[in-house]
């Protein structure tokens, strides 16, 4: 049996029949069998989880320095799901609301209320004067910010520390922060690390070779397509459907040939019927390249329904008072 070639789809044949045939004879000419990408896991979190906390930071608003519960509990929930994306701000609150606790006691413990303080600024910065505990817990405190050196991740990955950007330039203060990798707009990974100075942050690449997600962030382009930087499949192929024909590249790694044209019969032409019912889809489209296809298809329809034509607008009559504020009626 032919070994497989992952095959990326841009945009996907409506009709199959002779698509597909003609795509198995492309691939078995290079020594391979067309197959769908897999779909690579990425970090999902559960709402139960994100309203127990919620919950939780509300209790924690009215708990006495004796009663330490809430925060704890808060601690294992956070520590144990970095795939929320609101983590980094959610532990800062735990923090500052802990050392506004404290500062409610009959003995001020402000070695301890410094040191709260201190991580809640560590994940979001300093607060504006009389948000967070009084001067005396506030202190003496001085978080150091340093710039952020970033290794591991692909020219393209977008990494958010904190719930912010870190992008080049970005400077950071040591100790315990949330972090999350994007890639074409999706996350890929989600964790807490521990920074020192300077921070250094690694993130390793969990993505598998020849997945989906692999995959993503590969453009079209006149002469052949242009895969996003970084991908690690050795051997795949990308597909592109226009009327009457298929286009097909050849990749290695991030980089990858020129189009080469097929014909598919058996895909609609400009002047198909947008109302016919298509053919079954065959296994190796992945679901992006399907969603691609149906907006398309949609769009076309309520074209010709009319649905973008836009009906002159009514007047509108605009008076401005002295405050510059503007009644629309």
């Amino acid at each position: 049996m032919l070994p497989p070639l992952v095959v990326f789809w841009l945009a996907a044949p409506v009709g199959h029949a002779d698509a597909h045939a003609e795509l198995e004879q492309w691939a078995a000419d290079r020594g391979y069998r067309p197959v769908a990408a897999a779909e690579a896991h990425t970090p999902v979190y559960d709402d139960s989880v994100a309203r127990e906390i919620e919950a939780l930071l509300e209790e924690a608003r009215a708990v006495a320095p004796e009663a330490p519960a809430s925060f704890q509990r808060l601690d294992r929930l956070l520590t144990a799901h970095p795939e929320l994306p609101q983590g980094g701000w959610w532990a800062a609150e735990r923090y500052t609301l802990e050392a506004q606790s404290r500062t409610r006691g009959a003995e001020r413990e402000l070695a301890a209320e410094r040191e709260l303080v201190q991580r809640a600024r560590e994940l979001e910065g300093p607060r504006a004067t009389g948000a967070g505990i009084d001067s005396a817990g506030d202190s003496g405190i001085s978080t150091r910010h340093e710039p952020l050196q970033i290794t591991g991740v692909r020219p393209h990955d977008e990494v958010l520390v904190d719930g912010e950007s870190a992008g080049a330039g970005a400077e950071l203060g040591p100790g315990s922060h949330h972090v999350q990798l994007f890639r074409a707009q999706r996350r890929v990974w989600a964790g807490w690390v521990d920074l020192g100075s300077p921070p250094l942050l690694h993130i390793a690449d969990p993505t598998p070779a020849c997945s989906e997600l692999d995959l993503s962030g590969t453009e079209y382009a006149a002469q052949g397509p242009v895969a996003a930087p970084g991908v690690r499949c050795d051997a795949w192929a990308v597909g592109h459907a226009r009327a009457g024909e298929i286009e097909l590249s050849f990749c290695r790694g991030d980089h990858c040939s020129a189009w080469e044209r097929r014909d598919a019969a058996g895909a609609p032409g400009a002047s198909a019927d947008v109302g016919a019912v298509p053919s079954p889809v065959p296994s190796w489209v992945t679901w992006g390249a399907l969603g691609v296809g149906a907006a398309a298809s949609t769009l076309l329809v309520l074209w010709q329904a009319g649905a973008f034509e836009r009906p002159t607008p009514p007047t509108e009559f605009v008076f401005t008072g002295p405050t510059a504020a503007a009644l629309r009626f």
